[in-house]
């Protein structure tokens, strides 16, 4: 197995897993806001990645230039990044947060193209593009919408401005050192680290509260589940172009919407026009992972 097609199955393993975490997400909300839910489910997963890094440890992994990339990538994507995806998630929904969040495959191509140098072919592209029109599509408000606000549009959109300068700062940082576990655990530290500086400069309805009750329980097990998918993304970053595995990343707005159909039915619903999108995201990935497969 090369490693274009070991990306890609990482890729789809991201996909497969991320998006029925939303639906967590979307559960979770009563008990605690986005702050809080990320800031727990970082605080779950250190324990286990510093075992991980203990017990894997290598001296050349503690070099400026080796971790350094890895301290930014925490001050933008899982903090700032999964803050707004789970402030989108509990805005507008499952339903169209997610596939929204989608059209990272293609703010991360470009920015692949213009500071890394990668050069997808036409397929990469054509699958990029229709991930994204599946994206659009579905944000078209008819008649039959689930109840939403486009006032909370900028959501979505600052979680995709956080995840695409993650992607370039994870790219370059594993170029540097590819272990995937000492990544995610730097990374995960220096989120924690921003966050509670962070909590300060936020209103008080923003701002952790990481008092004992339900929200462990919820945001632990997202947590949880986020960092498998997290690892799995690191890995699919390490043996795989950016332009090749984001558009899998993508469809995890269709893995998303199947469990929003199935568990979320009173809180949401999947019309047409979604479903259409969503059609369009699955389109766009399977020729993506067609090319490379």
């Amino acid at each position: 197995m090369n490693d274009t097609t070991l990306a890609a199955l990482f890729a789809l393993l991201t996909a497969a897993i991320g998006g029925p975490v939303s639906v967590i997400i979307r559960r979770g909300q009563a008990y605690g806001n986005a702050t809080t839910g990320v800031l727990i489910g970082l605080i779950v997963s250190l324990p286990l990645l510093y075992g991980a890094t203990a017990l894997l440890w290598d001296p050349d992994w503690w070099d400026i230039d080796r971790f350094g990339w890895f301290v930014a990538l925490g001050l933008v994507g899982p903090s700032l990044g999964r803050v707004f995806m789970y402030q989108s998630v509990h805005h507008l929904g499952v339903a169209r947060a997610i596939p929204l969040i989608a059209t990272l495959p293609l703010t991360t191509a470009v920015a692949a193209f213009g500071l890394l140098g990668e050069r997808p072919g036409p397929y990469i592209w054509a699958g990029t593009l229709l991930v994204v029109a599946g994206c659009i599509g579905i944000t078209m408000k008819g008649r039959a919408g689930a109840d939403w606000d486009r006032r909370f549009l900028w959501y979505p959109l600052l979680s995709v401005t956080g995840f695409t300068a993650g992607n370039i700062l994870r790219k370059v940082g594993l170029n540097a050192n590819p272990s995937v576990i000492f990544g995610v655990t730097v990374t995960y530290t220096s989120s924690v680290v921003f966050l509670f500086l962070l909590r300060r400069f936020l209103p008080p309805t923003h701002r952790p509260d990481l008092s004992w009750g339900n929200k462990w329980g919820f945001y632990g097990v997202c947590g949880l589940c986020n960092t498998v998918t997290f690892m799995s993304r690191f890995a699919a970053t390490r043996f795989g172009d950016l332009t090749i595995v984001a558009p899998i990343f993508g469809t995890s707005a269709l893995f998303a919407l199947l469990a929003s159909w199935i568990f979320l039915r009173d809180l949401e619903r999947i019309t047409w026009p979604v479903a259409a999108g969503a059609v369009m995201i699955m389109f766009g990935g399977a020729l993506v992972a067609w090319r490379v497969l």
